[in-house]
């Protein structure tokens, strides 16, 4: 998971991360009493003076460029202006570059780059046309898209009505078992109305369907059908797409090379190679950008914002409200998160605001439930006595429930810094506030989120970075069949509010169905809501051309910039 998501994406836990850990068993666990002896003030104060010392220790360049000078992805040599390193920092993996296959973060921010989509958002985060010239709606449930003639794929064939039409039934395909799947189960028919016209036809009113075809975190880029056709299974390591950038060289979890595409159909490229680093540690990126061993990096360490701001002449710091949502998953089919009273107490347990202070360092804004602020007009959630901090509250929910103090948890943490916090400050101030013996696990994402698939674990520190539909969320978290659903939650309810609220095509309603729903999803707590984060980059004062989106936009960009 990652800045960005949202639940996708490795941060793996270095060595030395290990022992910042509450003291307790060698595979990371917290020992509890030592938690429970923690209070909200210690938390918060030990959490911040402790970074503020690793932040001075970062910011020194001739320590942090030593530091750097081992790694594979380092290359002293003089680069020319046609090139650009842009580091994907806070990630580690990259498991393929095939839309249809690929779920986590970091791999969308290199498929932006490689592929198109039928349309895509502008810098207002309008839905425009891309590989579509044009789109019409020709009923309720039909919209008829006509192609851009002449746009290339990368092996030289022209993309037709019969590649859209493959790639989407590709995703649409049960047996593919896309992680996207979910977007596109409610079209009916694709069809190739003649080689520059696509129809598509859904089951029923589909409200969602135009931000599921924008090249986002969709899965719907359009792909050639001969590529992968002759490709196979090995498509997602030789991805061929229409971007302007072809993906020269990839070395797993290290590094992805691109290329300027002459024939991208939206002009030649300036930029003529990217250097694509994957960058373990958010601060390791923060001292190579500053080193100038990166011209950009997808995000930026949330304590360090404040203080890279005022280094104008060395760097350029992109910041805004960000459309994520980052939550605990508890796993309600098991002990003791299967008891909706303690799911209620645990929320009603620690303070939101303290997270966002502490553990993300001001750089964002408690969630009262699953959507992000910016997805209300106004700007902001509800209130929920469930999602704020009271202690008496939370204790006299706790005499409701079939568990008490006591009761033991584990609370599975990855990756390291504001991740691990999260979990920190979550288990210490539950495990103080309700007398609970909640403990801490760390291990690297993969393993976690494939024990969360497997539903063997308790509960879980999670996020998820979606577009700008309410769907996206409440969908893919809370749904029946949505694919982040880790919690084993399935409520007639729940599915039913989905259901509407897609079919319904006035905004206002429906944005009141999916009030509804997240009013819902607090009463059942199958995921505790905590904070929206901002989302940042970091640029070299000599790149231009980067349009920050708010659903953290990355190789999409690097057709439009240049280096000077």
């Amino acid at each position: 998971m990652g800045r960005g998501s949202d639940a996708a994406g490795d941060r793996r836990l270095p060595r030395r991360s290990r022992r910042d850990l509450p003291a307790g068993n060698p595979d990371g666990r917290a020992n509890e009493r030592g938690a429970r002896r923690l209070t909200t003030r210690t938390l918060e104060e030990g959490l911040m003076n402790e970074h503020k010392l690793s932040r001075r220790t970062a910011l020194k360049l001739g320590a942090g460029a030593a530091a750097l000078a081992g790694l594979p992805w380092m290359n002293s040599a003089a680069l020319a202006a046609d090139e650009l390193r842009a580091g994907i920092a806070g990630f580690n993996v990259i498991n393929t570059l095939d839309p249809a296959r690929a779920s986590l973060v970091p791999e969308f921010y290199v498929i932006y780059g490689a592929f198109n989509g039928l349309l895509k958002f502008n810098e207002k985060m309008e839905i425009v046309p891309d590989l579509a010239e044009s789109y019409a709606t020709v009923d309720p449930t039909t919209v008829e898209f006509k192609l851009r003639k002449g746009v290339k794929f990368h092996d030289g064939n022209e993309m037709t009505a019969e590649d859209v039409k493959f790639s989407i039934e590709r995703v649409m395909d049960e047996k593919l078992a896309s992680p996207n799947r979910g977007k596109v189960t409610a079209i009916a028919s694709v069809t190739a109305v003649d080689p520059y016209t696509v129809r598509i036809t859904t089951k029923t009113p589909y409200a969602p369907l135009l931000n599921y075809l924008t090249n986002t975190r969709t899965g719907t880029q359009i792909v050639s059908k001969k590529a992968v056709e002759a490709a196979g299974e090995g498509f997602g390591r030789k991805p061929v797409g229409t971007g302007a950038f072809m993906v020269k060289d990839w070395k797993s979890n290290e590094s992805v090379d691109m290329v300027a595409f002459d024939d991208y159909f939206g002009g030649k490229p300036k930029i003529r190679s990217v250097k694509i680093p994957i960058i373990a540690e958010e601060s390791s990126g923060m001292t190579a950008i500053l080193g100038g061993q990166v011209d950009l990096t997808s995000t930026a360490p949330f304590a360090d914002v404040p203080a890279l701001e005022k280094r104008t002449s060395e760097v350029k710091v992109l910041k805004q409200p960000g459309l994520n949502t980052r939550y605990f998953a508890l796993n309600v089919t098991k002990a003791p998160f299967d008891d909706v009273h303690f799911r209620r107490a645990v929320s009603m347990a620690f303070d939101r605001n303290v997270l966002v202070k502490a553990a993300i360092f001001g750089e964002g804004v408690a969630i009262p439930g699953v959507l992000p602020p910016s997805l209300w007009p106004e700007g902001k959630g509800f209130h929920s006595d469930y999602t704020s901090f009271n202690p008496q509250k939370a204790k006299q929910e706790l005499a409701k429930s079939k568990y008490g103090p006591g009761t033991e948890a584990t609370v599975i943490v990855w990756g390291s810094n504001w991740w691990r916090r999260t979990g920190e400050i979550m288990v210490g101030m539950v495990n103080q506030t309700l007398g609970t013996k909640f403990q801490l696990q760390a291990m690297e994402f993969n393993a976690a989120f494939a024990k969360a698939k497997a539903g063997d674990y308790q509960a879980l520190v999670f996020g998820w970075l979606g577009l700008v539909d309410p769907d996206e969320y409440l969908g893919e978290i809370l749904g029946s069949t949505g694919f982040r659903n880790i919690q084993g939650y399935s409520s007639p309810k729940m599915d039913d509010l989905l259901e509407k609220a897609r079919a319904e095509m006035d905004p206002a309603k429906r944005r009141q169905i999916y009030r509804e729903a997240d009013l819902l999803a607090v009463e059942d707590m199958p995921v505790l809501p905590c904070f929206c984060s901002n989302v940042h980059n970091l640029l070299r004062p000599n790149v231009q051309g980067f349009n920050q989106l708010p659903y953290s936009n990355f190789a999409d960009q690097f057709a439009h910039m240049t280096v000077g």
